[in-house]
C-alpha cells in the first residue's frame, strides 16, 4: 500500500511539474512589443494584411508595419517567439513596460538619462538625424542652418527629444508654441497655419513628405547640438531583463547595409 501511495505521489508530482513547465513555455513564447503604431516610417497602422505587417492585438482590424516592426520580427524569429504588437500612446509606453503589459518598447525611442531612471535599453538599432519640417511654400523652406528661423513658431512632440530641441531654435529667434502629443496632430497644426515648423528625424520627415506633397523639410549645417544618446535609437526593456544579451546579439547581426535597406523599403 505504501509503495502504491508513493507511486501515486510521484505521478502527481511529475504531472504538476509538467503543467508548470507547459505554462512557463506558453508564457515565454509570446514577445509582446509596444509602439505607437502612428510614427511613420518607424511604426504605422495599415488596414489590410500583407506579408510584412503584424496584427495589432488591441486595435481590431489594424496591422502594424514600419522599421520598428521589421526589427521586432527579426528579434522574435531569432528567439523562437511569437511576435505580438500592442499600440500605446507615447506617454503610456514606459508605464506599460513596467507594468509587465509588454516585454519591449520598439518605438523609435532614444536612450536618455531621464528614461534610464525608469527602464533600461539595448544597444542602438538605428541612428537618427534631426531636421526641421514645414509647409513647402514656407518662408523657412530655404533655411540652411539653425540660425535661419527667427520669428518661426515651432513645436515638438511632447515627451520626445524634438520637444527638448525647440529651445535651441528659440535661442536663435524662433517662438515656442505648445507641444502636441502626436505627429499627426503636429502636421495638422502646420497645415492649418497654427505653427510654422516642427523637428523630426530624417526618416520620419522622408516618410511624411512622401505622403504629403504640401510639406517639406530642411537639413541644417550648423544644426542642433545633440548627444549620442539623443540620436541613438534603442529598444526599451525592464531593469535586469533576462533577454537583453540575446537581443543585443540579434541586433549586432543586422548590418548597417541591412538597416538602411529596411528603412528605405518602409519609406518607399
Amino acid at each position: 500500500m505504501k509503495r502504491i501511495l508513493a507511486v501515486l505521489i510521484l505521478v502527481l508530482t511529475v504531472s504538476f511539474m509538467l503543467v508548470g513547465c507547459n505554462k512557463t513555455t506558453n508564457e515565454t513564447q509570446r514577445l509582446v512589443v509596444g509602439m505607437e503604431c502612428d510614427y511613420s516610417p518607424f511604426n504605422y497602422t495599415e488596414t489590410e494584411k500583407t506579408d510584412n505587417n503584424v496584427p495589432i492585438e488591441n486595435v481590431p482590424g489594424g496591422f502594424a508595419d514600419g522599421y520598428d516592426v521589421r526589427i521586432a520580427k527579426k528579434i522574435a524569429e531569432a528567439l523562437g517567439m511569437e511576435l505580438v504588437i500592442r499600440a500605446y500612446e507615447w506617454t503610456g509606453l514606459i508605464p506599460a513596460l513596467n507594468a509587465n503589459e509588454i516585454d519591449l518598447i520598439i518605438a523609435g525611442m532614444s536612450d536618455t538619462i531621464e528614461r534610464r531612471e525608469q527602464i533600461d535599453f539595448t544597444n542602438p538599432y538605428y541612428r537618427s538625424e534631426e531636421v526641421v519640417l514645414m509647409k513647402a511654400g514656407s518662408s523657412f523652406a530655404s533655411a540652411t542652418s539653425i540660425n535661419d528661423f527667427s520669428g518661426a513658431k515651432v513645436i515638438g512632440q511632447t515627451g520626445t527629444i524634438y520637444a527638448d530641441l525647440v529651445p535651441q531654435l528659440v535661442a536663435k529667434g524662433a517662438v515656442a508654441g505648445t507641444n502636441l502629443d502626436t505627429v499627426p496632430q503636429i502636421l495638422n497644426a502646420i497645415k492649418s497655419g497654427v505653427v510654422d515648423c516642427t523637428i523630426v528625424e530624417l526618416p520620419v520627415a522622408n516618410g511624411i513628405v512622401a505622403q504629403n506633397s504640401d510639406l517639406t523639410f530642411v537639413r541644417l549645417n550648423p544644426g542642433f547640438e545633440v548627444s549620442e544618446s539623443d540620436v541613438a535609437v534603442s529598444i526599451g526593456i525592464r531593469k535586469n531583463y533576462e533577454l537583453k544579451n540575446r537581443i543585443n546579439e540579434v541586433l549586432s547581426g543586422i548590418t548597417e547595409e541591412q538597416r538602411v535597406s529596411i528603412m528605405n523599403e518602409v519609406i518607399g
